[in-house]
């Protein structure tokens, strides 16, 4: 009896002192007053800037895609160095990022696959420089999660968002050649409808972010107002509607967190023939809807796009065209879709879509592994995690990712959205682990 007692009691004291190790004890110094995040600021400014320093008047292209803008030196020269920069950032925490980056096979599989493409690609040097970029771009966000702890994360992205939407919004109303376009505000985002989704991921940061003191309060309410003034002026049909359903998603997974597992279960099992039902509704008076929002039935020339994409990838179905290497215009495999569209289109409107075409079936199963194994781990760490608020930011970026990538493509892109997806990813990850038992000491029978 008495060994039994110590036993449990030591048990319980190393279970105290893991949770306490993991729970997010916030740092008395602000996140703002430190020198890294500063310098992390570089290259994160230039993945909201969907790959580029200099915004323009034109539309601005993805590093990694591999477009007009990678020919240009300037271009060049900004991969190079903020490749370089992250590099080196990683560098000086190679351990860490490399014992966490054994826990994430899958996540490290999709740039390898990338790079790996160029055997077959129609473009081999595209392929293995945009998957090299894209690899990299994979290892800064494994770095960033193994430098901050889950609340650092927030109040780092907090710190992004806080600049990038005051700039966003002056390249707006002070340069209208960058910041304008005569269907919406697009800020430093490239494309409207990027400026929509990046500013509905910074809304549901803001929601989910724990603030301290008045200052930070303060903050908060601005930064909400920034976000919806973007997501408003973007005139984004499609950001609207992934709004409502970020906030809905928000508000559905805090009151689950709140309610027993079971009962939480029984709620979701509920509600699941409710969701159907709307569904439905909404596919019956989707031509009202689609009227009223100004759409037209092919969703502006949508549906016509991906069915010439879906033609173009049943081409090559297993392994694709190589990364990167189905857009390149009139000179390219794109030829045909590009013709139909009427215009320079540079990707087929769904991010599922693009994946099929660049790395074929194998690549869009490989991600559709890597959504699961993240659902699996937050329904695993859903109601024990320590830092529920962390756990919900992951569900709804993930899940609002997905669902922007239906009418829009983000996916394995040099872009915020994939950035953020990918440490929602590999934050679910790490909850999933440290929600698990580490101990597990036998205790004597009485």
């Amino acid at each position: 009896m008495e060994a039994a007692a110590q036993s449990n009691a030591f048990v319980s004291t190393l279970r105290v002192e893991t949770a306490s190790a993991a729970s997010p004890v916030r740092s008395p110094r602000p996140l703002w007053q430190l020198a890294l995040p500063w310098l992390l600021l570089i290259p994160m400014l230039y993945f909201a800037a969907n790959g580029t320093f200099i915004p323009h008047s034109g539309s601005v292209d993805t590093a990694a895609t591999g477009q007009a803008g990678g020919t240009d030196a300037v271009h060049k020269l900004s991969v190079a160095f903020v490749s370089i920069l992250c590099l080196t950032l990683v560098a000086f925490r190679f351990a860490p990022v490399f014992s966490l980056a054994q826990r994430l096979k899958l996540v490290l599989a999709f740039p390898l696959l990338a790079i790996v493409s160029f055997a077959w690609s129609v473009e081999p040097q595209q392929s293995i420089v945009s998957g090299g970029i894209l690899f990299i771009f994979t290892v800064f966000a494994i770095y960033l999660a193994s430098r901050f702890q889950f609340h650092r994360q927030l109040d780092f992205i907090m710190l992004l968002g806080g600049v990038c939407l005051t700039l966003s919004i002056a390249l707006a109303l002070l340069v209208p050649s960058v910041g304008l376009t005569p269907l919406g505000w697009r800020g430093m985002f490239g494309h409207k409808q990027l400026c929509a989704a990046t500013s509905i991921l910074f809304l549901v940061t803001a929601l989910h972010w724990k603030c301290l003191g008045a200052y930070q309060n303060m903050f908060r309410a601005a930064f909400i107002l920034m976000s919806l003034l973007l997501i408003v002026t973007s005139r984004s049909r499609t950001g609207w509607a992934l709004a409502l359903v970020a906030l809905f998603l928000s508000g559905a997974l805090w009151l689950l967190q709140r309610v027993p597992q079971k009962q939480a279960l029984l709620v979701i099992l509920a509600a699941l023939p409710i969701a159907a039902a709307a569904l439905y509704a909404l596919y019956l008076l989707s031509p009202t809807l689609l009227t009223s929002v100004g759409k037209d039935s092919t969703l502006s020339q949508r549906t016509v796009i991906w069915a010439a994409a879906w033609q173009a990838a049943l081409q090559r179905p297993i392994l694709g065209f190589g990364f990167a290497a189905f857009w390149k215009g009139l000179y390219g495999p794109s030829q045909a879709i590009v013709l139909i569209a009427g215009w320079g289109l540079q990707q087929a409107q769904n991010g599922f879509l693009d994946i099929w075409l660049g790395i074929g079936l194998v690549g869009l199963a490989l991600l559709l592994l890597i959504i699961a194994q993240a659902f699996r781990n937050a329904a695993h760490c859903f109601h024990s995690a320590l830092h529920p608020s962390y756990v919900r930011w992951c569900v709804v970026v993930i899940a609002c990712t997905v669902l922007y990538n239906i009418g829009e493509s983000s996916m394995g892109l040099v872009n915020l959205n994939w950035f953020l997806f990918l440490l929602a990813v590999i934050g679910l990850s790490q909850s999933a682990s440290s929600s698990k038992p580490h101990f597990n000491f036998p205790v004597p029978n009485e």
